[in-house]
This record gives C-alpha cells, sequence and structure tokens, in this order.
C-alpha cells in the first residue's frame, strides 16, 4: 500500500478476488485498488519467525475449542465507510461457523499484525482503523519487530493502548483467554543483549 494510489488502477472486489486466486504475488485491496504486499523487500525473516511462533502459540493454546487461528495466507473482508477492503494479517483467530468461505473470513475475533520498518504506518495507522469497524473484532495486537514491544487495543475498552516492552511482562489477549510472557512471542527471534527500542517510545511504559 506504499505506492501512489494515482498509479494504482481501479477494480471491483469481484475482480480482484478472482485475480488473487491466479496471482504470484499477493496483494491487498482497499477501496477498488490493489496494491502488492511487500512491494520493496519482500518480507524478512525476523518477520516470519515472529508470525510462526505467534501462530504456534495461539493454534496450540485453542486446540481444543472451535476456534481456527490462520497464518498470512487468508483474506480478512473489512467493510467501513469508505468502502471495501480485503486485508492478510499476519495471524488472525475467527470462531464463528458461518466464517466457511475457503478464501475469505469475515468475522475474525482477534487480529495480529507484527510491524516492520516498510509496513508500520500502514498496520498502525491505516489497518488498525479498519479492523476496529468490523463488527467481530474484539482485540487487534501490534508486534514490533526489531525490538520487544507488543501492543493491545480491546473494542471493551474502547481501543485504548495497552503497551508491554518488558520481556517478562505477562501477555493477555482476552478474546481468546490466552496469556504468555512477551518473550515467548519472540523465542524463535531473540533480540541482542545492546537491543533498544527506538528514542521517541521510550517514554511508553507497560500496561
Amino acid at each position: 500500500m506504499n505506492s501512489a494510489a494515482a498509479h494504482v488502477p481501479f477494480i471491483t472486489a469481484e475482480e480482484y478476488l478472482e485475480g488473487e486466486k491466479l496471482a504470484a504475488v499477493k496483494h491487498e485491496y482497499v477501496n477498488g485498488r490493489v496494491y502488492p504486499l511487500h512491494p520493496e523487500t519482500g518480507t524478512s525473516v525476523r518477520h516470519n519467525l515472529i508470525s510462526g511462533e505467534v501462530y504456534c502459540l495461539l493454534k496450540a493454546h485453542l486446540r481444543s475449542v472451535p476456534c481456527r487461528t490462520f497464518i498470512a495466507e487468508i483474506k480478512v473482508q473489512v467493510k467501513t465507510e469508505r468502502g471495501e477492503c480485503y486485508y492478510y494479517p499476519d495471524v488472525f483467530v475467527t470462531s464463528d461457523a458461518a466464517d466457511d468461505d475457503p478464501y475469505i473470513k469475515r468475522h475474525p475475533e482477534l487480529v495480529i499484525e507484527v510491524l516492520s520498518p516498510s509496513t508500520w504506518q500502514t498496520d498502525y495507522l491505516i489497518k488498525t482503523a479498519d479492523y476496529r469497524q468490523t463488527p467481530s473484532v474484539e482485540e487487534i495486537v501490534l508486534i514490533a519487530q526489531d525490538w520487544p514491544e507488543l501492543v493491545i487495543f480491546r473494542r471493551s475498552e474502547d481501543w485504548k493502548a495497552h503497551a508491554y516492552t518488558r520481556l517478562d511482562s505477562v501477555v493477555r489477549f482476552e478474546s481468546v483467554d490466552f496469556e504468555a510472557p512477551l518473550a515467548a512471542f519472540y523465542e524463535s527471534a531473540p533480540f541482542s543483549p545492546d537491543v533498544q527500542r527506538p528514542w521517541y517510545l521510550e517514554e511508553r511504559l507497560d500496561g
């Protein structure tokens, strides 16, 4: 979604969905325009490992309940006052039996995005606002890729942000009754001892 809109042709949602089935590269659809995922550098190893760790933790936790956990390859439909969007969250969970489309899910409860340098603005500012307009979404989680930080927004708290920055902090996803230390999300991609958060986030405290 980094390309200028003026250079992106308008297509219908139906055209996008049909084309996406055959596309070699995944695209997201935003109000009539299509944008390739990770157009500049692709997905980093760290991004992939963190997403995979989150997916495995949630899948194991939800194994005995009627919830399904998805990673990267499955689209979520979002309808906003601006129009219709189709995003590929890094990880999401749905338990709605009506969510039976083989390519699209429409009723996610928990949506998780792993932030990378090329996508964090879109994920933080645009996608988060759009996910909030999906009635089924109870929690939105943003996980930093390059330093330890996880932020949770909950519908039940009017989308107040809760940030976790200490690796021993216990993080709880209320929508799926799951909790784990922040370090668990980075187990496959540990940080170097001298990792530092950006200066503009240094005053953001846990809770």
